[in-house]
């Protein structure tokens, strides 16, 4: 097999993420355009959450950091034997899935007829039984696009969400003009049709690898690689249910402290993951299928040389995009919704909110990094122990700044930053006593942000001489002036992107920032720097 280089897949990647992810943006625009901040919105904001409970436990997470290794392992040995294990133990999640969904809808029928609920509780759970359906197909489509990743396909499973996203903002447009309360049961069911869309365009794809007499998909039988997988998957998915239920309670910590604060941490949080998903899942989402391969196999030389290319590039690119937020933030956020019913007031809320969640964008992505290498040697229990502490320290964080010094929506997203920071540390201390040692000083790791630092001083000066300054204006007390119209909203988003982008380059060149330069050579001089890969 022809060699390609690590950095090959990163970008067919980021290229497929970034266009599911502009589409996700014009989505968010939508809704905000059509409805603003309404609690209707943020109702359907918290049944969303609700409804993706199950998500990342079959879907995504530990489910796919389980199931690529175990996977993987197959194939070395058998790859006969790996596709038999794949259409077995999608027909079990089928069944399963399908009890749950049943049992679900069943009691949310019951609370909804016999129950009495507020009527925004009311709301909420109604809204919940429309979108849960949905759960069935993003489950598919996550366990797909595990399969895909181990087979080196990544644009497609990261190109796939455009579909929802694009039903999405149909059904937001011509509901615009309804009353938001009647308008979201509607939405909620084109984003399950949405959804079905997304899984269906991976299904080619999937079927080319696994394809097999239909006889042998709907043959009922367990085999011993499903049960072993779902051994070692119920520790992690311990771990990441208590994260989900964490989610869950996050959003219900932001509508105590402001009917409206689930719309502000959901409009920030799509951009704070925009910068994730783009960046930093696109170096891990590319690694970890050849991480396991490695370990698996082994060769732990060529595993440490990847996992000391994917930290070093995690690192270079998210400490510039935590202090891009913070110089782009407003500007973005004022871009994207700052039109319609979303007011100057939810602006401000929303960037504050963004800011908070940024202070977490490099935890977070060295997290996935880390828990790679527990689950690639089969040991779930680590990682689940250190998620159900960081749910513990997450939820007394969101008691203390809500409850305790009333801090309002920024609360949930500023516990969930500092969370990951302690999950990030406990991790790291426990890789480095395992010898997976970082190849990166801290000198360098202090010129990165000394980087991002210059970068932030050149938006921030540029934004200085802007007829109408923004950077800092989420934080000033008195009226908000943020511009309305198109035009004056992207020139200063331009002029602040133009102003940090150039501090980048700037810095990294004169004071010799290796990291960064790398990057700019593999991404747009497309110099091959990158671990060659068979």
């Amino acid at each position: 097999m022809a060699e390609k280089s690590l950095a090959v897949y990163v970008r067919r990647f980021f290229s497929g993420t970034l266009l599911s992810r502009i589409s996700g943006m014009v989505r968010d625009l939508t809704m905000a355009f059509a409805f603003g901040d309404h609690p209707s919105v943020a109702a359907f904001m918290v049944a969303f959450r609700l409804s993706n409970l199950f998500r990342r436990l079959l879907g995504e997470g530990p489910f796919q950091s389980a199931f690529i290794p175990h996977f993987e392992g197959l194939r070395i040995q058998d790859p006969a034997k790996a596709t038999f294990f794949f259409r077995k133990l999608t027909l079990l999640i089928v069944l399963l899935l399908l009890v749950i969904s049943i049992c679900v809808e069943g009691g949310i029928a019951a609370f909804l007829s016999w129950g009495t609920l507020s009527e925004g509780n009311t709301e909420i759970l109604a809204l919940t039984g429309w979108l849960f359906p949905a759960i069935l197909f993003i489950c598919l489509y996550g366990i797909n696009i595990s399969l895909l990743n181990c087979y080196d396909s990544f644009f497609i499973p990261s190109v796939a969400p455009i579909i929802c996203n694009a039903v999405w903002i149909g059904a937001a447009f011509f509901l615009r003009n309804k009353d938001p309360s009647m308008a979201m049961p509607t939405l909620a069911k084109w984003i399950v049709i949405g959804f079905i869309g997304q899984w269906l365009l991976t299904l080619p794809l999937t079927l080319k690898h696994t394809a097999a007499n239909w006889r042998e998909w709907f043959k009922f039988h367990i085999p011993k690689e499903v049960k072993d997988l779902a051994k070692a998957f119920a520790l992690g998915a311990i771990g990441v249910g208590a994260m989900q239920i964490n989610a869950f309670v996050d959003a219900l910590f932001a509508r105590y402290a402001d009917i409206r604060g689930p719309a502000y941490l959901w409009y920030s949080i799509r951009l704070e993951q925009l910068a994730l998903a783009i960046f930093g899942i696109a170096c891990i989402s590319t690694v970890v299928p050849r991480l396991s391969r490695a370990i698996k196999s082994g060769d732990l030389p060529e595993a440490q040389n990847l996992f000391g290319f994917s930290y070093k590039r995690i690192l270079a690119v998210m400490i510039p995009c935590t202090f891009a937020i913070v110089a782009m933030g407003t500007a973005a956020v004022n871009l994207i919704y700052g039109r319609g019913h979303f007011s100057e007031l939810a602006i401000s809320k929303t960037t504050i909110c963004l800011w908070a969640y940024g202070l977490g964008l490099v935890p977070t992505t060295l997290v996935i990094l880390f828990s790679a290498i527990f689950y690639a040697q089969n040991n779930f229990r680590t990682p689940m122990f250190i998620s159900v502490l960081t749910v513990i320290i997450n939820i007394v964080l969101n008691t203390i700044f809500v409850f305790g010094f009333k801090m309002g929506a920024i609360s949930t997203a500023l516990a969930t930053s500092i969370s990951a920071w302690v999950n990030c540390w406990i991790l790291y201390k426990m890789t480095c006593k395992m010898g997976w040692k970082p190849e990166i000083s801290p000198a360098r790791i202090f010129k990165i942000g000394c980087t991002g630092c210059f970068a932030f001083l050149c938006a921030l000066t540029a934004d200085y001489f802007l007829f109408s300054p923004m950077v800092l204006t989420p934080l000033m007390e008195g009226t908000l002036n943020f511009p309305r119209t198109v035009i004056p909203q992207l020139a200063a988003f331009v002029t602040q992107f133009v102003a940090f982008a150039g501090g980048i380059l700037f810095y990294s060149y004169v004071f010799k920032c290796t990291d960064l330069i790398e990057i700019f050579q593999d991404f747009i001089f497309r110099k091959k720097t990158a671990p060659e890969i068979e």
